[in-house]
């Protein structure tokens, strides 16, 4: 079921909101009273998702990003035409990737897939956010961009934004979000995108993944206590 918006409530777009963070984003924003959309691969695994409306699909696929930019979408349909203001969307919360723990983007199996997955759902939503004259945009990116040489001191860490440069992360998944942080600066420089980025360190809690290499460290620190005979 769709809820509709009232004129007075700010239209929100949270992309990845079946996931761990996304889906803790809906609930705060609906207790701040905005209008949410939710969109994402698949549902929230723990509970129901708090969302105005949910929408199904794959944000790597140019035509249905195209459309979850539209406001007054029900369904995806066919490639149509943008709406622009004032029907545009006040803040997009881009939280979709892909994404997990060591156990998934340090082993070298997944980095094709992670680079390439996330890359292409970065590039249609500032495109067709652009396009659509959306009034903010938020990305999360990680600390997995800084260098090895910034964490070999614990008693020193580097985390100044300008640390990340000479760049030299010791993953592909920090390679990619490095990219898709210029990728949306360059944005916010030739087209005045409003774009706000943020650097997560190990981000766990509850109705987080526990289990298959997705998990960050205090879960599966939990999980291994918890299993040990």
């Amino acid at each position: 079921m769709m809820r509709t918006s009232t004129s007075k409530q700010k239209k929100v777009l949270v992309c990845g909101a079946g996931g761990f963070i996304g889906s803790h984003l809906v609930k705060r924003l609906k207790k701040e009273n905005f209008w949410v959309r939710g969109v994402d691969l698949k549902y929230p695994e723990y509970s129901k998702t708090q969302a105005d409306e949910f929408i199904l699909g794959d944000l790597r696929d140019p035509r249905f990003c195209q459309e979850i930019f539209d406001p007054h979408t029900k369904r995806v349909r066919p490639l149509g035409r943008l709406r622009s203001d004032p029907d545009s969307f006040d803040e997009v919360y881009q939280m979709a990737a892909d994404m997990g723990g060591a156990g998934y983007i340090f082993t070298g199996s997944h980095d094709a897939d992670v680079m390439r997955n996330s890359a292409l759902i970065n590039i249609n939503i500032v495109s067709y956010g652009q396009k659509a004259k959306i009034k903010k945009i938020f990305f999360p990116s990680s600390a997995c961009i800084y260098p090895l040489y910034n964490q070999l001191d614990p008693d020193n860490p580097k985390c100044s934004e300008d640390s990340a440069y000479p760049a030299a992360p010791d993953s592909e998944y920090g390679w990619e979000k490095i990219f898709s942080e210029r990728l949306y600066l360059a944005y916010f420089r030739n087209f005045r995108l409003d774009v706000r980025i943020a650097r997560f360190h190990n981000v766990f809690g509850p109705e987080g993944a526990w289990e298959g290499g997705r998990e960050k460290a205090p879960a599966a620190i939990c999980r291994k206590v918890a299993q040990a005979q």
